[in-house]
């Protein structure tokens, strides 16, 4: 019986007081309660927020859905199913919903635009590579052009860099 009084006590003190009514005049709000429920919101809340967009097939031109100065990679072929954007150097797109169009690419764009420097035409190529840090096979994807469907000799994008390049 002691035994048994010590483990209740034990437990008692871990999970604070109990309140021996019931109904809603019991609520518990200390602040293992309160961390609990916000712990669980924020749960919630990285579940269900959407990370990449899914665009219907054929719904508007690659060019308008991929940002000005971004590279985009789409999980479907000719820039449909979900698409994620990347604006800077990428040695390694992590394994996560954010860059499933880089991880699972089928198709990508390069929105980046152009510019003429003494007199001749530049701008910013993205090259794609099928292995982590700049490594592996690579494509040079000049700006607002893309691959429409990837090789599939080549797997997927999982590291990118942009460049400057001259044009024709």
């Amino acid at each position: 019986m002691t035994l048994m009084t010590a483990h209740t006590a034990a437990v008692a003190r871990r999970t604070g007081p109990r309140c021996r009514r019931t109904g809603p005049r019991c609520r518990r709000t200390g602040p293992r309660c309160r961390g609990a429920a916000l712990y669980a919101g924020l749960a919630l809340l990285f579940v269900f927020a959407p990370a990449a967009q899914d665009w219907p097939v054929g719904s508007v031109a690659s060019a308008e859905r991929c940002s000005p100065g971004w590279v985009c990679g789409w999980t479907g072929p000719s820039y449909t199913g979900v698409v994620s954007l990347a604006a800077q150097d990428m040695p390694y797109y992590p394994e996560t919903t954010a860059y499933v169009g880089f991880n699972n690419a089928a198709s990508v764009w390069n929105g980046a635009g152009t510019s003429r420097v003494g007199g001749e035409p530049r701008g910013r190529c993205v090259t794609v590579y099928n292995g982590t840090a700049y490594k592996g096979r690579a494509l040079t994807i000049a700006p607002g052009q893309g691959i429409a469907q990837l090789p599939a000799s080549f797997g997927h994008i999982h590291s990118s860099r942009f460049h400057p390049c001259r044009l024709p």
